[in-house]
């Protein structure tokens, strides 16, 4: 798993164009086209949402918060979500506050799932001001204009 996270606000049709593709050639066109600053779709938190090496932590926490049937926050840990998922993750997180992830948090439990970084000690208003805050953004932003999320680590 990579230090850093990219969430991708990318369309349906894109994503099944990308999931056709030799995994690696995805990956490149993800890279030169939303990771690179100067890409085509690069736009910070509009295309591009980037969390740094904490983001295995929240998703692991926004996981063990999910009280939907189906579990939808599992899909956080899929390359691309289509955005009928994308409007039903953004429902469950728009629900998910950071108390609730301090009521879930079990840092033996993280440790034994090989979470980066869950050795260290967590700093709850970084995770609730920078990584919830763009978790949520990605999410809200994607289903308010009907796209999916690409994810990317590196």
């Amino acid at each position: 798993m990579g230090i850093i996270c990219e969430l991708y606000r990318i369309s349906d049709s894109k994503i099944e164009e990308l999931k056709k593709l030799d995994p690696d050639i995805a990956e490149e066109f993800l890279d030169e086209n939303y990771a690179y600053i100067y890409g085509k779709y690069h736009k910070q938190n509009d295309t591009v949402f980037s969390l740094d090496k904490g983001w295995g932590v929240t998703r692991f926490l926004l996981q063990e918060c999910d009280n939907s049937s189906d579990k939808i926050l599992n899909k956080l840990d899929k390359r691309f979500i289509k955005s009928n998922d994308v409007k039903l993750i953004n429902k469950v997180l728009e629900l998910i506050e950071i108390g609730d992830l301090k009521k879930v948090y079990n840092k033996d439990k993280l440790i034994k799932n090989h979470i980066y970084g869950a050795k260290y000690d967590v700093y709850w208003e970084y995770i609730n001001n920078y990584h919830l805050k763009l978790y949520k953004s990605a999410f809200k932003r994607a289903s308010e204009l009907n796209d999916g999320i690409a994810t990317n680590h590196n």
